[in-house]
């Protein structure tokens, strides 16, 4: 298993930046299992679809990815059932900003991993305004704000 060191906020973003940021990359995650382990299925990858199992909470976890076939994929996000989010991600320099689409839409998000837990983090990008830092705050973790989709 490989260790993920990440630090997640939320913003707000300048409404001009969003059409100077290009198409970005549209990603479907469904949450096949929350809890310890959390199974998530992501179709949108450039490298294909990809199943991650995450183990803990906070700024550091343990996570282990695979790359699966396509239809392998799509029976993967249908035993997620509900717990589905869309979003558009941007690669900003060594941030990512997630975009939420459906009923988060209105949601941003900004992320970026880290090689150690002490490093300082770079400036925001320009645009993008920092509110909080959501690291520790459950309400923010992904599989958490699937469940929060209708159904």
């Amino acid at each position: 298993m490989a260790w993920e060191i990440e630090r997640r906020f939320l913003v707000r973003v300048v409404d001009t930046l969003w059409y100077t940021l290009g198409d970005g990359h549209h990603y479907r995650q469904g949450y096949i299992r929350n809890g310890e382990p959390s199974v998530r299925i992501r179709i949108g990858e450039p490298r294909g679809a990809v199943l991650t199992c995450k183990i803990g909470s906070g700024i550091r976890r343990e996570e282990v990815e695979t790359v699966v076939p396509e239809e392998m994929a799509v029976r993967l996000m249908e035993a997620a059932e509900d717990r589905i989010v869309e979003k558009i991600r941007w690669k900003i320099g060594p941030w990512e900003l997630d975009r939420f689409l459906g009923a988060l839409d209105g949601l941003a998000l900004m992320e970026i991993e880290l090689g150690d837990e002490s490093d300082p983090l770079p400036e925001a990008p320009h645009g993008v305004q920092i509110v909080r830092e959501v690291t520790d705050d459950n309400h923010f973790v992904s599989g958490r704000l699937a469940r929060l989709t209708p159904k």
